[in-house]
């Protein structure tokens, strides 16, 4: 089978389990192993996919030409991965396609992060393949090993998939591909600093004005939508987790600002839920639990109801114990209700305080692969009342609301723990505290209040 400049597909090529083979792949990388370790490991993943891919040929002149058609093909899952499996040199044929993608492909991430730990774009791909290959076709993920749950996720999603239009089809192709590329700059900011790239990148993976005709849509148009959704593409997994319902709500109305056809801006929603349920699980499956799809299918129902012009108004102590459990992870909301109460009087918090301050604060980042690493859900719940009292305490009572938390991610997460654990981090906001400065260290902590592009910030970082 020939397709796209790609020559001598067979079945076996077409059909090799990617994902299971890549997630094997990123497991051994993350064991704690050397360097030289890690070098060898992923030179003999090079060997063994250039044994499987060695009869392939690649026109890299045509594949470039038809590059827009691939994906629009029913495999192009499948097609990505033989492109990105496959060598000439020391770059695969993602990266000579895109210089944009490339250079995504060299940030890499451990931690809880299991697929970025090979390069950015492995994420990405599964992501992509999650979205366009499995939920497109109703077919249950190859590494849940047939979880009954996931096949009755799948299945859902597959039915919601079905209500989108060809455009949005289209969009939500080119939106899974590209949704990661504001790593290049910096992986805390990648949702808003990606924007930036989008021009680039639609121009490198040959996204014109012509081919847009098919959609009805204008080139400008479709990168409008493209940088609004990559802007934004975290924000659906942040009602009840990092953001509040006031930041969440505000945001999502700013993105759909952006987007002036009704058609299109009908379903967002939709396009959100779907590309974010396999970027989830392209961190790791781990991630995505019976929970953890419920919170994601809410923060989808509350966009519905914005869309809609439908009120919405939510219980704030199931709204915190819900942004405590998916943070912290590891705990079922039922077992944290119930233990709440004792955590809290351990810890000396007053109960109806810290819901109301766990309710309002604006939104929090990459707590996330932190507090899951941490693995302690009563320290987790000290160090996010620590933090709203040292809020409180230099600015006012109301400026949660206006706040924004940020572990900056340029440490390895077990860099945190270790302040957490060693009693820095709480000596340095004790020391804030008292001297009304707006920026402490105290070992390896240092905490920060500042101002940026979204506005006001405590940033925490590991020096």
């Amino acid at each position: 089978m020939d397709n796209y400049g790609i020559r001598n597909i067979s079945n076996n090529v077409l059909n090799f389990k990617y994902d299971k083979y890549y997630r094997n792949l990123c497991i051994a990388l993350k064991q704690d192993i050397s360097k030289d370790e890690k070098n060898k490991i992923s030179n003999k993943s090079k060997l063994e996919l250039a044994n499987l891919l060695k009869n392939i040929d690649i026109d890299e002149n045509v594949l470039k030409n038809d590059f827009v058609n691939l994906l629009l093909d029913k495999n192009s899952a499948k097609l990505l991965w033989i492109l990105y499996s496959k060598y000439d040199g020391n770059y695969n044929y993602i990266d000579i396609i895109s210089d944009t993608l490339k250079g995504e492909n060299k940030v890499e991430r451990g931690g809880t992060n299991t697929y970025k730990i090979n390069g950015w774009m492995t994420h990405t791909l599964y992501a992509y393949q999650i979205t366009n290959y499995n939920i497109a076709k109703n077919i249950e993920l190859e590494n849940f090993n047939g979880s009954k749950e996931s096949k009755k996720q799948i299945e859902e999603l597959y039915k919601i998939y079905n209500m989108l239009d060809e455009t949005a089809l289209f969009i939500l192709k080119v939106f899974c591909l590209i949704h990661d590329i504001g790593v290049i700059d910096d992986i805390g900011l990648h949702d808003v600093l990606g924007m930036k790239f989008v021009e680039k990148v639609l121009s490198e993976i040959g996204v014109t004005e012509e081919r847009l005709k098919t959609y009805n849509l204008s080139l400008n148009e479709f990168i409008k939508i493209q940088k609004a959704i990559i802007k934004y593409h975290t924000l659906i997994t942040s009602l009840s987790s990092e953001g509040s319902d006031e930041y969440v709500q505000n945001n999502f109305k700013d993105l759909i600002s952006n987007i002036s056809d009704e058609r299109i801006k009908k379903q967002i929603p939709k396009i959100l839920f779907l590309m974010a349920y396999g970027d989830i699980i392209a961190v790791d499956e781990s991630l995505m639990n019976i929970e953890k799809y419920e919170r994601t299918k809410e923060g989808y129902l509350f966009f519905e109801e914005i869309i809609n012009n439908k009120e919405h108004k939510r219980n704030k102590e199931k709204v915190a114990i819900e942004r405590i459990c998916d943070t912290a992870g590891r705990i079922e909301f039922e077992v944290l209700k119930n233990n709440l109460d004792s955590i809290l009087n351990s810890n000396k918090i007053n109960k109806h305080t810290f819901i109301e301050n766990m309710f309002n604060i604006k939104a929090m980042r990459y707590t996330g692969p932190l507090m899951k690493t941490l693995n302690d859900t009563n320290l987790c719940i000290k160090i996010y009342n620590e933090l709203f009292e040292l809020i409180s305490a230099l600015k006012s009572e109301d400026a949660l609301k206006e706040y924004k938390i940020l572990f900056v991610p340029d440490k390895h997460e077990n860099e945190f723990v270790k302040e957490f654990k060693n009693g820095n981090f709480f000596k340095c906001i004790e020391i804030m505290k008292k001297t009304r400065e707006d920026e402490c260290i105290y070992g390896k902590t240092k905490l920060i209040f500042g101002t940026d592009q979204d506005g006001k910030y405590l940033h925490i970082k590991i020096i």
